[in-house]
């Protein structure tokens, strides 16, 4: 009887051991985050995107942008030798715009150039971030208020600063402009359509994010006949010298399954 009741004991023992194990198994998969940088949106502005999966299912993504140092003019009490007036072209019209001399971050010297933008030498600073490592490097350069622009000689933060570069703060698409997708209270159409973005993706994944099709009617950004509810241009748009934004957010997730 002793040598039974020691056998259904040690049985019952090796039992709950399995099941704690299978347990530990089933829950206790890693959660691992990718992250993925590049030149997007008309290759004016540096896009981020991590995405955090756990198993084969996508638990969390983010989505972020910084505009280029030409997205801030500089402004008439700057002394001539600190700044270049340029002709470019803005939405399809010549416009003559001023911008800083020269802008710096990290180990980076950039010099305006007419004709020609941001150069470091001999290369374009949008040629530059075309390799993901410059792109980050500016990406948090920016984040971290440390690109700085040369007043005299003196090399200011408080110029090209987070405040005025981050989509998230200074205040990037407050008018519709024709877009169909409503922003709320205190957001920027960015806002909204980045929200709705990454709703998408954690409730859907990325596994069609590149066959995404926009509605000409509606123009909201379709996954067959489920709604992204985001109508920006870029989404999946395909276009040489920068990624759309879905290309960015599917980087990020291989990133994270490598």
């Amino acid at each position: 009887m002793k040598k039974l009741a020691k056998t259904l004991a040690i049985c019952a023992i090796a039992g709950t051991m399995c099941a704690g194990m299978a347990a530990l198994s089933a829950c206790g998969e890693k959660a691992v985050t990718g992250e993925a940088y590049g030149l997007v949106h008309g290759a004016g502005y540096v896009g981020c995107a991590t995405v955090t999966v756990k198993g084969d299912k996508v638990t969390d993504a983010t989505l972020s942008e910084v505009c280029l140092p030409t997205y801030v003019e500089a402004g008439e009490s700057v002394a001539e030798a600190d700044k270049v007036e340029d002709t470019v072209i803005n939405h399809g019209s010549e416009t003559k715009k001023t911008f800083y001399k020269t802008v710096s971050y990290g180990n980076v010297t950039l010099t305006y150039t007419v004709g020609k933008g941001y150069m470091n030498g001999e290369t374009s600073f949008a040629d530059m971030m075309k390799t993901e490592a410059n792109a980050k490097a500016y990406y948090e350069a920016v984040n971290s208020n440390s690109v700085s622009v040369t007043i005299g000689t003196e090399k200011k933060k408080d110029i090209l600063n987070k405040a005025s570069l981050s989509k998230e703060e200074n205040g990037y698409w407050t008018d519709a402009n024709g877009s169909k997708l409503e922003a709320a209270q205190g957001q920027t159409y960015w806002m909204a359509n980045r929200n709705a973005t990454i709703k998408y993706v954690k409730e859907h994944g990325v596994a069609n994010l590149l066959k995404l099709e926009r509605n000409s009617e509606t123009n909201l950004w379709m996954d067959g006949t489920i709604s992204t509810g985001a109508t920006w241009t870029d989404f999946n748009t395909k276009k040489d010298g920068y990624i759309s934004y879905a290309q960015l957010i599917v980087n990020a997730h291989t990133a994270a399954t490598k």
